[in-house]
């Protein structure tokens, strides 16, 4: 397990986990984990963290990350993730956090999940974030790869050309509250029988409703649909 590396000190020699140095053995620093973290210390422009998913504790953020934040190290590192809620906006932090534990709770293999949100950093920036998050397994150890991307100037372009005027459908057809709360979850890769559960609906319900919305957004597929949704609604 990866914890194990953290307590063998066979070989003393030390690697700069940010800022603090933790005492790992020499098969560790050869290993894929360590390559991951020089591929990721090398990016100037992508934010990235990785995260255990059993204790969602933070192990590691790239210097990008911690620029963009503007917060010390040691606000986040060897924290629980939910810790770093408090830079998300406060109308937000409720449904972000309770997407982010179904996602850390479900024992799915190399699941995926998408999540937009608005957070201000320590100089009082507020920015809009796309947050992607991608679990992989290494050394025994089940961890998360987060990616964020700031794509506040996507949100302040698509605001002033009102996109939403360009589509049939919000005119004749406009979907309803809990077609927006499906929509969002099948976003975040929910499935049917996952999305009835959440919305407490009958299974059939739910397929209902992804039918209805494809047909409303005249696409063919699941993918379609959400690449065109995405356009008019903040998924």
């Amino acid at each position: 397990m990866l914890n194990t590396y953290f307590k063998k000190k066979p070989t003393k020699m030390y690697y700069h986990l940010n800022a603090a140095s933790i005492s790992l053995d020499e098969s560790f620093l050869t290993s894929k984990f360590s390559k991951i973290l020089n591929s990721c210390n090398r990016s100037q422009k992508l934010l990235i963290s990785i995260c255990t998913v059993k204790e969602g504790t933070l192990l590691y953020s790239n210097t990008a990350f911690r620029k963009f934040l503007e917060y010390e190290n040691s606000s986040f590192l060897g924290k629980n993730w939910k810790h770093g809620s408090v830079v998300i906006d406060a109308n937000e932090v409720e449904e972000v956090q309770n997407k982010l534990t179904h996602f850390f709770s479900s024992k799915r293999n190399q699941q995926l999940i998408s999540l937009k949100y608005h957070i201000t950093n320590s100089s009082g920036k507020r920015f809009f974030l796309k947050h992607e998050a991608e679990v992989f397994c290494i050394e025994g150890e089940r961890l998360v790869l987060n990616y964020y991307y700031d794509i506040s100037e996507k949100e302040a372009i698509a605001k002033s050309i009102q996109m939403n005027t360009n589509f049939k459908f919000v005119k004749n057809d406009p979907i309803s509250s809990r077609e927006k709360e499906v929509l969002k979850l099948i976003a975040d890769g929910y499935s049917s029988k996952e999305i009835a559960a959440h919305l407490f609906i009958s299974n059939h319900t739910a397929i209902s409703h992804r039918k209805h919305l494809i047909k409303k957004f005249q696409v063919k597929n699941t993918a379609q649909l959400i690449k065109e949704a995405s356009k008019v609604i903040e998924l």
